[in-house]
């Protein structure tokens, strides 16, 4: 059995009787082209339906993510099976990030450009700023990773003031987990998406989420997400200032204890690691 994570170069069995399983993580580009610019012989996803179709076993990581293949891709036979991602975020010893102790902050994790959509919390942070009144004390909106900032995010920061309202760290693992535990909210703005751990990453942490509508969100957020209009700036920046009480917005909260801990326990590795052995002898058995 062979299986493969991406879809570099020519679907492949190492001898005639090997059997192929390819992993489905989204079909962003599929929903969101205008997105993705490179061309077909240097793009990652271009021959993603050639190896789904020559496929004997597709795992995808979210239900949404089939859908998405199906109407994409409707002549695409191969079976599927969902199997969600996992987290052991909460179990990475935390390292203090300085500067941020005992300060109030909101955390996005990852790329912020195109379809990720961190645009969107820029203009709502906008929003905020213009109408917060002298020594109004707002937190900080921290970016964890993604790279330092574009120019264009350098020239919005300048064109509406928020010099001292975001932050753009490069973090380790460590590094992540303390802000995890430390956050008023997680804010996911994507456009799409193939499962977003950072929703599964705040629940380990019990931190509050806010993300955006979208089919996968709810899918893999299951009561525990406040969702927003992932283009409605106005929408983020009334939540935001909305001084909702981050203790009443935490997953163990919003679910209660028992429904908290079923959930946890779904994403955790254990269950990952135990469906694909599952899997793979299910499928084993059919050869």
């Amino acid at each position: 059995m062979v299986h493969a994570t991406f879809y570099g170069g020519r679907p492949y069995r190492l001898h005639s009787e090997q059997r192929l399983v390819s992993s489905l993580f989204d079909m962003t580009p599929e929903r969101h082209p205008e997105h993705f610019f490179l061309p077909a012989l240097r793009s990652p996803h271009a021959n993603k339906p050639g190896w789904l179709a020559a496929s004997d076993l597709i795992i995808s990581i979210s239900a949404a993510s089939v859908d998405d293949l199906n109407f994409f891709y409707p002549r695409i036979r191969t079976p599927v099976h969902v199997i969600h991602l996992a987290t052991a975020m909460d179990q990475i010893p935390p390292q203090q990030v300085d500067g941020l102790v005992d300060r109030r902050f909101w955390l996005m994790v990852g790329k912020r450009h195109a379809y990720k959509n961190g645009q969107t919390l820029m203009r709502a942070l906008a929003i905020l700023h213009r109408g917060c009144s002298a020594g109004c004390d707002l937190p900080l909106l921290v970016f964890a990773g993604g790279g330092s900032w574009t120019p264009q995010e350098h020239q919005c920061i300048a064109n509406h003031a928020l010099q001292h309202a975001v932050l753009q760290l490069s973090v380790t693992d460590p590094m992540l987990a303390w802000l995890y535990r430390h956050a008023e909210a997680v804010l996911v703005p994507s456009l799409a998406e193939g499962f977003s751990l950072p929703l599964i990453e705040a629940l380990a942490c019990d931190t509050p989420v806010v993300a955006s509508d979208l089919e996968v969100h709810r899918e893999v957020g299951q009561g525990f997400v406040t969702f927003l209009s992932p283009l409605n700036a106005q929408a983020w920046a009334d939540w935001l200032g909305s001084g909702e009480a981050v203790d009443q917005q935490r997953p163990s909260h919003r679910l209660g204890s028992e429904d908290y801990t079923r959930l946890r326990r779904h994403y955790e590795m254990d269950r990952l690691v135990r469906q694909h052995l599952e899997a793979y002898a299910r499928f084993g058995s059919h050869l």
